[in-house]
């Protein structure tokens, strides 16, 4: 994965911040600090790279006019020199416009800049015509070549649209950021009060286009499926581990069949359950690899004990190849991946016997290990004006995440339980 920073100028409350691209990104702070807005800074670079329709934009509001591109092709020769620096002003802005979406707020004002470790001014697409198939049967054909990228098509067939020129930049960049353009080929969002909306069927008209993708997510889960590719076994069982049971949708409804061997419907099941469906049932249907989910506050509704179970499924998630941003409040999945960190760097310097007791003991999988090269943490803290700025911490110093966020509440609660004991003993003396 290529070094990707994302630098704010000003984002909702957020000013003068930076954060580094990262399989698993996670956000704390305080509420109203801008925690939703840094990760949709990063889902938006995923969005677009996976969207196909987005891009286009970036080709129709330039004004590039196809036709008279086309009409002017020559074999061998560049059809079209897009300048780079167009591009990259292009997706900062739109992801600010991106952002406004998400939040229902179309004037959003926002300078930020996505840097990509891009070395060319232009990008030069050259236009080709051979002659392929069958001896005797061949077919013209016209092909876009961008670097190492063909886009192929029957000569009589090609209508001059911007599609090739923005599946070919698209692969480009999903190689440039992802390492391949088949490592991550989906992304969703998982955002709050996703629970209560499991049970709508119909599409609401949302003020929000947050909640437009988690339909068009709830839509590809009822869809049935072209094809069944291999699950993650280790992932499914702790996916069942979480929830104490497993969800399936059968027929027209979502049902949850729990570990005592009841089995009931989604919407008579626990809050903590519905919050938590949305991913269960992608996970029972999907390969997490290639997957990247950003997922708000997942510890919504759960107690503490199957808070430390969910990091664990977190964990398990990155393991698997997906990508995660999180936002967060707890305290306690925070430590639980501090944990799942910690063991797999102490795999290697403990006995292999001794290792697999510990992991036993406390009922953990190697699947759930936490690489803390794969994590990256950012608290958002407040300044003096009422604006916020993004603290990278770092994770790498003592192998785990600060806690500053949780600091200071701790601290004055100890204190004021202190003083209240103290008092109370005066009291009674």
């Amino acid at each position: 994965m290529q070094q990707v920073t994302f630098d704010i100028k000003r984002l909702g409350a957020i000013r003068d911040s930076s954060m580094t691209l990262s399989p698993m990104m996670i956000f704390s702070g305080e509420s109203g600090l801008g925690k939703s807005y840094a990760s949709f800074l990063v889902h938006y670079l995923y969005y677009v790279l996976l969207d196909s329709d987005r891009f286009l934009n970036f080709f129709l509001e330039q004004g590039y006019d196809f036709n008279e591109i086309y009409k002017k092709r020559e074999s061998g020769k560049v059809i079209l020199s897009v300048p780079v620096q167009d591009v990259l002003d292009w997706l900062n802005k739109d992801a600010v416009a991106y952002i406004g979406y998400l939040v229902g707020y179309q004037n959003l004002d926002g300078d930020v800049n996505i840097k990509l470790p891009i070395q060319e001014k232009t990008f030069d697409f050259i236009f080709t015509q051979t002659l392929e198939g069958l001896e005797g049967q061949e077919e013209l054909y016209d092909k876009l070549v961008f670097k190492n990228y063909v886009y192929r098509v029957v000569s009589t067939l090609n209508i001059p649209t911007p599609i090739p020129y923005v599946t070919l930049i698209k692969a480009y960049f999903q190689d440039l950021v992802f390492g391949d353009m088949n490592n991550i080929t989906k992304t969703f969002l998982l955002p709050p009060s996703r629970g209560s909306l499991m049970e709508v069927s119909e599409r609401p008209t949302f003020q929000s286009g947050m909640y437009e993708e988690f339909f068009d997510m709830k839509a590809l889960l009822n869809k049935p499926q072209e094809s069944v590719s291999p699950l993650n076994q280790a992932l499914i069982e702790c996916n069942a581990r979480v929830n104490n049971g497993e969800l399936k949708r059968e027929g027209e409804k979502y049902l949850y069949h729990m570990r005592n061997g009841a089995t009931i419907p989604l919407t008579a099941a626990a809050s903590s359950i519905k919050e938590l469906s949305p991913l269960s049932l992608l996970i029972n249907k999907f390969p997490v690899k290639g997957v990247s989910i950003l997922f708000e506050e997942p510890e919504a509704h759960l107690h503490p004990s199957r808070q430390v179970k969910l990091a664990d499924l977190l964990a398990c998630i990155i393991s698997a190849g997906g990508h995660l941003q999180v936002t967060t409040h707890s305290d306690y999945l925070i430590k639980r991946l501090n944990n799942l960190m910690k063991l797999s760097l102490l795999k290697d310097k403990i006995s292999p016997s001794d290792f697999e007791k510990l992991l036993n003991d406390f009922q953990i999988k190697e699947e759930y290990l936490l690489a803390v090269s794969n994590v990256r943490a950012y608290l958002l803290e407040e300044q003096s004006d009422g604006s916020s700025r993004i603290i990278a911490q770092e994770v790498g110093k003592d192998n785990s995440i600060p806690f500053e966020s949780f600091y200071s509440v701790i601290e004055d609660d100890l204190e004021l339980t202190s003083r209240i004991e103290e008092i109370m003993d005066s009291l009674e003396s």
